[in-house]
């Protein structure tokens, strides 16, 4: 079989700006797509002392990584506006809804020792904060899960896949629920999945991934250092999932640990095979970094 043609990169130049997306550190914004209306965020890489980042494959494999295992994802398109090179977000809220960022959600049901930080400390970000200000939730719009799921049994599973997929940023914005304009529009949801920018060793340049892959175990202390560093006490990524799958129903803990284990190198590969900009090295990097992360997240969780 011929290998699979690379995702196609959308040039986004001559689309309208609606809105400003204020939170975050980089500049981003709201564009409509002139042919369906549909407005998505884009979001530019960094550059920093001549190196350039990799938040833009990195947002696009994750999103198709997290599609493996059952995560419900934003839509990601690698983009280009006015030759500046990143990647377009998908709105994730349906119509008549509005997403609350889980900031918002964790100050309105006045979670336990909760205070929102941008430092290295975050206090009561905690998974067990998160569990009780979704107890009244419902999963995202076409979740469709083998068991009556709720909403943290989903949300479980996104600290799952940022272990598998090396992603240290599920700050208290980066995860939201969905929330009706008026009360008969429907429940309040949890949102899908999002920002995955900062997974996959995205900001490692290829001498340093070079270095690591030719050491013995280089790329195993390299993973061995990922943390779950937005969430209250940092912990270990592998250590946050078997948290959270233990927090979540037992339904969910099998789901999830399954998922994981059925993941294959050809599964892997016929992603990363896909995203453009992705150099060689980095694609080789992070298909060890995920084959490294999968029997770490399995060995922890058993």
């Amino acid at each position: 079989m011929p290998d699979e043609p690379l995702f196609p990169v959308v040039d986004v130049s001559e689309w309208e700006i609606v809105n400003l997306e204020t939170s975050g550190a980089e500049a981003k914004f709201w564009l409509e797509d002139p042919d369906t209306e549909q407005h998505w965020l884009f979001k530019s890489v960094t550059i920093k002392d001549g190196h350039v980042h990799g938040e833009d494959w990195a947002e696009k494999a994750g999103s198709h990584l997290g599609r493996l295992l059952g995560i419900p994802c934003a839509q990601i398109k690698m983009a280009v506006r006015g030759g500046e090179k990143g990647s377009i977000v998908a709105n994730l809220a349906p119509a008549r809804y509005q997403m609350q960022p889980g900031q918002v959600v964790l100050e309105s049901c006045s979670a336990p020792g909760y205070m929102h930080r941008k430092g290295r400390d975050h206090p009561g970000h905690s998974l067990e904060n998160i569990r009780d200000a979704l107890r009244r939730d419902m999963p995202p719009p076409g979740c469709e899960l083998p068991f009556n799921a709720s909403a943290f049994d989903v949300f479980a599973g996104y600290v799952v896949f940022d272990a598998w997929i090396a992603n240290q940023d599920r700050h208290d914005n980066n995860w939201s629920v969905l929330t009706p304009i008026t009360a008969v529009d429907g429940p309040r949801l949890l949102s899908g999945s999002y920002d995955h920018a900062s997974s996959l060793a995205f900001g490692e340049p290829d001498s340093r991934r070079q270095t690591l892959m030719s050491e013995p175990g280089g790329v195993a202390r390299w993973c061995a250092r990922g943390r779950a560093s937005r969430f209250e006490g940092r912990p270990k990524l592998a250590e946050a999932a078997d948290r959270a799958l233990r927090l979540a129903s037992s339904e969910a803990r099998d789901f999830w640990l399954e998922q994981l284990r059925q993941v294959t190198d050809t599964d892997v590969g016929s992603v990363l095979n896909r995203v453009p900009r992705m150099s060689e090295a980095a694609r080789m990097f992070a298909a060890k970094l995920l084959e490294l992360n999968q029997k770490g997240v399995l060995d922890a969780c058993a």
